[in-house]
């Protein structure tokens, strides 16, 4: 049980250790977006596997990302 809470920590610390990564996910999103509506962790999910993005950061992000939604979270706070 403890090893799951390293992972966790490592989980909920991948936007600070990986923020130039995400700022750039998150500006690509916008500018499709127009500012239309909110980024959602399911987007960038969906922008990294269609642009087929590949290593260890990517991996990271999804992690991050797939974690929040688990959580109940929807919309992209960084």
């Amino acid at each position: 049980m403890n090893q799951s809470l390293k992972n966790i920590e490592k989980i909920k610390n991948v936007p600070h250790n990986n923020l130039k990564l995400l700022k750039e996910i998150i500006n690509k999103l916008n500018k499709k977006f127009s500012g239309k509506r909110e980024i959602m962790y399911s987007d960038i999910i969906n922008l990294i596997s269609r642009e087929g993005n590949s290593g260890e950061e990517y991996n990271h992000i999804l992690l991050w990302c797939n974690y929040k939604i688990r959580l109940g979270e929807i919309f992209v706070e960084v």
